[in-house]
């Protein structure tokens, strides 16, 4: 009766977790799972998008790997996303112990404030972005202006170019990466401090001794998100530049981009997307085997 009633209890039990679990199987499977195998399909063709679709193996790998445009599109993005990985980790770390100290008055008002580029769509951020650094009408070449200052040409010039990339997605991201320490320092016990000020320890001595170590897991996951969003960077850079000057912002999902829907060469685009794909999993892979997966140090 007793092993009886425990079976029907487990089966009850894992009929439930299966029902739970069964939407983001789903979802996962019809978003990402299929739209993985029909672009692997797709990338051993030389599909065009409409009529023409026939079996070529690995000819489109091999024509990618011989592609100068390539692997200039790939370190640009790489380029791009070491300048701003530091950014993404440092000031929302700085703006979230700012928000949570005892003195600082109407928190919730900054804490709002911060977080609201987030709410916005990528699209708008760069649009907004791109108005405010224009050479010719642009706020920031106006308060140049008025500084004394001659106007900086930050469309045509691709370091600034890709500086203003880089400004427009920090400012983006800002708010969520801070609500995540948020999340991390209200999670560090407040014995640890009182103890260090005991022993005499400055505020900066604990900030570099207690804070930073207990938010290890917490800077992993900020940077892993960083790292993954930045890579896949695409929206903002339409909004800013549209890949301009030339090809010198042009980053790894515009190329792909560029080669599926503009040149029609859908089974080359599967085939970037393949490798790209498993390059961006490799970085996650090494990031965790680096990191130890965000594990306090023992």
């Amino acid at each position: 009766m007793i092993k009886t009633f425990a079976r029907t209890s487990v089966s009850r039990h894992t009929g439930a977790f299966w029902l739970f679990v069964a939407p983001c199987i789903v979802l996962f499977s019809v978003f990402f799972l299929l739209p993985l195998c029909l672009s692997f399909g797709f990338s051993l063709t030389n599909y065009d998008g409409w009529k023409k679709m026939d079996f070529i193996g690995m000819g489109n790998y091999a024509m990618v790997l011989q592609d100068v445009n390539f692997f200039g599109s790939l370190g640009r993005t790489f380029i791009y996303a070491l300048f701003s990985l530091p950014f993404k980790v440092i000031f929302p770390l700085l703006f979230a112990v700012l928000v949570i100290a005892p003195r600082l008055p109407v928190k919730g008002i900054a804490r709002t404030m911060i977080y609201m580029p987030v709410l916005l769509s990528a699209l708008v951020v760069g649009i907004t972005i791109n108005w405010m650094f224009s050479q010719e009408y642009g706020l920031v070449n106006f308060l140049f202006s008025r500084l004394g200052f001659s106007s900086l040409e930050w469309a045509l010039n691709p370091a600034l170019a890709t500086f203003v990339i880089s400004f427009a997605a920090n400012w983006a991201s800002l708010g969520f990466y801070m609500i995540i320490y948020i999340g991390g320092l209200t999670n560090i016990s407040p014995e640890l401090y009182e103890a260090a000020c005991i022993d005499g320890a400055s505020g900066i001595n604990a900030f570099f001794r207690i804070t930073l170590p207990m938010l290890r897991p917490t800077t992993f996951l900020v940077i892993l998100l960083s790292t993954v969003n930045l890579l896949k960077e695409y929206a903002l850079v339409q909004g800013i530049t549209q890949g301009g000057p030339g090809l010198r912002t042009t980053f790894i999902i515009q190329y792909i981009f560029d080669k599926g829907f503009k040149q029609m060469q859908y089974g080359t685009a599967s085939a970037i997307s393949t490798m790209v794909m498993l390059i961006f999993a490799l970085i996650a892979y090494l990031q965790f085997r680096v990191n130890r997966g965000g594990e306090l140090a023992g």
